[in-house]
């Protein structure tokens, strides 16, 4: 979005300076330790290449890394930069002054006019949609009131749970093959090497769903809730024990290992399995929940799902043109509501039909939907839970670091492999082959406590990035709608014969029906760093009577329509002064003959009624002609 700068600011400052900070101290350590690899790459390329080459990928992968990890850092310790059109509005806003922003926050919009004026009408809230899937509806009953959090943090959820649940899966199913294999039920060549597989896909499985989780969380522009499912459950399940079983009857037909072969296995499959690592998982699992439920659950409990409105509907009679009626509301009652004199937001605008009948009578309506700035919610923004957060972030740091040493380890953990691999092809020995597979082993088990820290560091580098990042704004939403009829009619006064001034007006008589709703709502806004920093959906989480600010509206409304003039009369003293000029130089032009026979004379009144009779029979020839003609 576009920085308007004014004088006036909005009050929003940048909510990441603790997260940034904290990731580039990470950012730093990480490139250090990527220094120091780099480091030793001159001396290893001496003694070998290929051990000099992976310590160079290994150095360049963590000092890059670790280098991008503080630009990061250092990108939200930069100043926010926040002009006077943020937030994003909550539909297309078609305010002639606002056009240029209205173009950038386009894609970011969550709702329509016809959403806003449903919702105002019908007293709902569309923000709050059905979850989808199994796993969705499962978390969303366990918890009702995620139901009413924003769709991030419900997308959150919905991927920490399904990540706990894909993970106690796993567990039994690990538990199922290793019953299986342990009870012989898979007979003895599956035996030797079904653990190790099982355990290997088991990770595998594991570590891409944490992957999947964390890029999932990371979407806040995402303003549609996915789906969970739960079928993958039962496939699970039931392939735990029925590959076993069935891969143990067919490899005892189809194989013969030698004692030997078997004794190498053996040793192989008791050095490598899965349970150190899903112990690391375990560990991690529990880390994410304890850092990660207590914010979500203080959030939850901020909830206040409120669909009220506040409306007014009368029927006034008042001499006064419908076009008069609406210019008013827009430019003046509506202008008096703005927020650090910020242009409304307007998402309908108010574009008032005049149809026209015969004889002066006609009809009229208008709508108009507004917005006015959101201004910054003090009370909600400032939480009292930022050391939660700083714990979040700071465990997030950590988990990153620590999968940085694990990258590193396991970079020596596959030289060492590498290298026990060409001593057993000088010599293939039962001594050389167990020293392989112990490194492979080492290898697969920093590889997986790799993946492991790294999905849990971008788990808790998400949320903490949602939690630091939500703002909430408050503002008022207003509908308007006014129909009705106008009659137009003459008044004319100064009419008499002897009158020097006159003054003849069309004075419309319109019967006005306004029905105004309007509500308080609070939204909810993710921010980010960056020039989109606020270029984000923004969400209603709350609609609120109003009846105070309705009040002043239609107060302000009906005082308009109360001091309106009908009649146009002389306004300043130069124009009065004329006037009185011509009255005294027509008394003098009437002034009293006394030769003149006084019963020759017609009075005062006479004349007037006189006056009346010539202009009324000049105005029924005219009506006669125009019959005629």
């Amino acid at each position: 979005m576009a920085y308007d700068f004014g004088s006036q600011t909005l009050g929003i400052k940048n909510p990441f300076k603790k997260e940034g900070l904290f990731k580039a101290v990470a950012g730093v350590l990480v490139a250090l330790l990527g220094i120091f690899t780099l480091i030793q790459v001159a001396s290893e390329l001496k003694a070998d290449k290929v051990v000099g080459w992976a310590y160079v990928i290994i150095g360049f992968y963590l000092l890059i890394s670790g280098v991008r990890h503080t630009s990061v850092g250092f990108i939200q310790l930069f100043r926010y930069f926040v002009g006077r059109s943020v937030p994003t509005s909550l539909a297309e806003n078609k305010s002639p002054s606002e056009q240029e922003s209205a173009k950038y926050e386009r894609n970011a919009l969550q709702y329509d006019a016809k959403t806003l004026y449903s919702m105002m009408m019908g007293r709902k809230n569309t923000t709050f949609t059905e979850p989808v899937g199994f796993l969705g509806r499962f978390v969303h009953s366990i918890f009702p009131k995620l139901t009413f959090l924003p769709h991030p943090l419900r997308m959150m959820a919905q991927e920490i749970a399904g990540m706990v649940i894909n993970y106690l899966t796993g567990i039994v199913s690990f538990l199922i093959v290793f019953f299986i294999v342990t009870a012989g039920l898979a007979g003895e060549t599956a035996a030797l090497f079904a653990m190790p597989i099982v355990g290997t896909l088991l990770l595998l499985y594991l570590v891409i769903s944490w992957s999947s989780a964390a890029r999932a969380i990371q979407r806040t522009s995402q303003t549609v809730l996915k789906s969970s499912g739960g079928a993958s459950f039962g496939v699970i399940i039931a392939a735990s024990i029925m590959i076993p079983i069935v891969a143990g009857v067919y490899l005892d037909e189809w194989l013969i290992v030698s004692d030997n072969t078997q004794q190498i296995f053996t040793e192989a499959s008791g050095i490598f399995n899965a349970w150190a690592n899903l112990g690391l998982l375990t560990i991690a699992t529990l880390v994410v929940l304890a850092a990660v439920l207590p914010l979500l659950f203080a959030r939850m409990a901020n909830a206040s799902p409120q669909t009220e409105v506040s409306e007014y509907r009368e029927n006034m009679q008042e001499s006064v043109h419908p076009n008069e009626v609406f210019i008013n509301i827009e430019n003046i009652v509506l202008a008096n509501r703005r927020y650090k004199e910020m242009p409304n937001r307007i998402y309908r605008e108010f574009d008032p039909k005049l149809i026209e009948q015969s004889d002066g009578k006609g009809s009229f309506n208008g709508q108009l939907l507004i917005e006015t700035q959101p201004a910054l919610a003090e009370e909600e923004n400032n939480s009292k839970q930022d050391n939660k957060k700083t714990i979040l972030s700071t465990i997030g740091q950590i988990a990153f670091v620590i999968s940085a040493i694990a990258f590193y380890y396991l970079g020596q953990n596959i030289i060492s492999a590498i290298g026990a691999f060409d001593s057993w092809k000088l010599a293939t020995t039962n001594s050389n082959l167990t020293f392989f597979l112990q490194a492979l082993s080492s290898a697969l088990f920093t590889l997986f406590a790799w993946l492991t820290f790294k999905s849990a560091a971008k788990i808790l580098d998400a949320a903490s990035h949602l939690f630091w990042g939500e703002m909430h704004f408050t503002s008022l939403l207003m509908h308007l709608n006014t129909e009705g009829t106008y009659t137009e009619s003459k008044l004319s006064t100064g009419m008499s014969i002897h009158d020097s001034t006159r003054s003849e007006n069309t004075v419309v008589r319109s019967s006005i029906t306004p029905w105004i709703i309007t509500t308080r709502i609070k939204t909810s806004i993710f921010a980010t760093s960056g020039m989109k920093n606020l270029e984000q959906p923004r969400y209603i989480m709350s609609m609120a009577k109003n009846d105070q600010e309705l009040d002043s509206i239609v107060d302000e409304i009906k005082s308009f329509l109360k001091e309106r003039e009908a009649i146009a009369a002389i306004t300043n003293e130069r124009d009065l002064s004329n006037a009185s000029q011509i009255h005294q130089i027509n008394q003098q032009s009437r002034a009293f003959e006394p030769n003149v026979n006084v019963d020759a004379k017609l009075s005062f009144d006479e004349d007037e009624q006189a006056a009346g009779y010539l202009r009324n029979e000049a105005a029924q020839e005219s009506v006669e002609k125009d019959a005629n003609k």
